[in-house]
This record gives C-alpha cells, structure tokens and sequence, in this order.
C-alpha cells in the first residue's frame, strides 16, 4: 500500500471516530483533546485509547 493511500485511510478513519470519542470524553467529563490525538496517523488511535483506557474519568462514580 502506498503511503498516499496509507494516509487517506487513516485519516477517514480519524474522521469516523471524532464524533463518538468527542461524546465519551464529553461524558466522562474530560477535555476535548484526547479526541484530536485520533487525526495523527498510525499511532493517534493508540495513544488516544491510552489515554481514555487509564486516565480518571471526573464524571463517572468510581473515578473520584
């Protein structure tokens, strides 16, 4: 796969995952940006899971 290619997929991926990752970080009471992490190729995605799956989530019952 070319990197032209490589980079158009990543980024309708980035762009099909904004809006729901904008909604969880939104309800778990969490700034906006770890949702922008999703535009950076290859390894936005990771990082962004990262960063919901062990930071404190404000908004929910166990995580103050």
């Amino acid at each position: 796969m070319n990197p032209v290619a490589l980079i158009i997929v990543s980024l309708i991926f980035a762009v099909v995952v904004f809006y729901p990752l904008t909604r969880i970080c939104a309800r778990a009471g969490l700034p906006l940006w770890p949702a922008l992490i999703v535009f950076v190729p290859i390894i936005g995605p990771p990082i962004t899971a990262y960063l919901l799956a062990l930071s404190r989530w404000p908004n929910h019952p166990f995580g103050r």
